[in-house]
């Protein structure tokens, strides 16, 4: 797995939200279904206050598992050299090689 790092600017500790014990009991056992599933891995951040989790029920009685990135959005750092876009680059080349389709 490639390391991803997000860089923020330095915050005050968020006061992590009081839960109900049976979302707290659903919500760890999501969370060891992730960790199982090898598609994610533990955060390194501090910062764990800045996107809480929801469970959220659906139609059919089981739980989506929804995180709330709106506070980690308010302090990060913009990259002021973002990546091109990979369309973008293949439309660049498919006309410098004088292809027009």
């Amino acid at each position: 797995m490639t390391p991803l790092r997000i860089n923020t600017v330095s915050s005050t500790n968020q006061a992590i939200s009081k839960r109900l014990p049976l979302a707290r009991k659903g919500s760890r056992l999501l969370v060891k279904e992730m960790a199982d599933s090898r598609n994610n891995r533990r955060s390194s951040s501090k910062d764990l206050g800045h996107s809480p989790i929801m469970l959220i029920k659906k139609k059919d009685g089981s739980t989506r598992f929804c995180v709330d990135y709106r506070r980690l959005n308010e302090i990060l750092i913009k990259d002021s050299y973002p990546s091109t876009r990979i369309d973008d680059t293949l439309d660049a080349l498919r006309l410098s090689n004088g292809s027009r389709h």
